[in-house]
């Protein structure tokens, strides 16, 4: 017999059940399941729009999509194409590489090789360094943030589908899993109390976003970056800053934690489809 809880949350819309040893599959139609109770209005696709998509940010969403008409990252994700298309100094571009590359809706990808999760972060970086370029070192913004951008938009639309039927891939996943409900920090708070348990709801006038096709829109423009001078993110530098706010030490962007965590997050988005850019509060 399968053990099942670690915990079961009563939120005022639903009993959300968190069972350690359920398989993958069950994972994704308990996490899918609870979303669609709880926000019965909203679409699984629609998902891929972050909190812009909840019916507690409809007040707002009217301005969202006048900002889309002209999105504020536009200039940003041309230079990333500029920088994509770049030859390299022995005349080899980022196209190059790619060819042999999964396609970006299929990331976090094992390798049973390395025993290790291909990301688009990492690939991009080999890339340079297989061609006799340095190494990108700022891996949470900027030109990396840019070129994972002119890689992925190349695929929207094309839904979530990462493949963990290898038995390491699903101890990463079960890595991903752990760190996602675990608590940390002086808040003591886990992803989910913020993005489960606590999505829709308002902290500090701002509304939290659902847990839910949180991964498919990243690399994301965010206005509270935007205003510091750093406009857009990748998903780990987001991570970072969710553990930041918990006042939880955060981890090495690209370790090992991390990279477990969005290899769940992308395991939970199965079939919503990407959307790269995106705008975020």
């Amino acid at each position: 017999m399968r053990k099942l809880l670690v915990t079961a949350i009563t939120t005022g819309f639903a009993v959300f059940s968190f069972a350690a040893y359920a398989t993958p599959q069950e994972d994704i139609e308990a996490f899918q399941g609870y979303f669609k109770e709880r926000f019965s209005d909203v679409p699984l696709e629609a998902y891929n729009d972050g909190v812009n998509a909840l019916p507690q940010y409809a007040e707002r969403r009217e301005n969202w999509v006048l900002l889309m008409e002209f999105p504020p990252y536009e200039e940003q994700v041309e230079v990333g194409r500029q920088e994509w298309a770049k030859p390299f100094a022995n005349g080899k571009t980022f196209n190059d590489c790619a060819k042999d590359w999964p396609p970006a809706n299929v990331y976090p990808v094992y390798d049973p090789a390395s025993d290790d999760l291909r990301t688009i972060v990492g690939d991009i970086n080999a890339c340079l360094k297989a061609n006799g370029e340095e190494p990108i070192k700022n891996v949470k913004n900027g030109k990396m943030a840019r070129l994972v951008i002119a890689y992925k938009e190349q695929f929207n639309g094309e839904p979530i589908n990462v493949d963990i039927s290898d038995a390491g891939a699903v101890k990463w996943y079960e890595k991903g899993k752990q760190f996602y409900w675990a608590k940390r920090g002086q808040l003591n708070f886990s992803c989910a109390d913020c993005h489960v348990h606590s999505a829709g709801l308002s902290v500090r006038g701002d509304v939290l976003s659902a847990g839910l096709g949180h991964t498919t829109g990243f690399p994301v423009y965010r206005t509270k970056w935007a205003l510091a001078g750093k406009p857009l993110g990748t998903i780990h530098r987001r991570y970072g800053g969710c553990n930041g706010q918990v006042r939880a030490q955060a981890f090495k962007p690209q370790g090992p934690e991390y990279k477990a965590l969005e290899l769940y997050e992308a395991v939970m988005n199965a079939g919503i489809p990407l959307k790269v850019p995106s705008q975020r509060q």
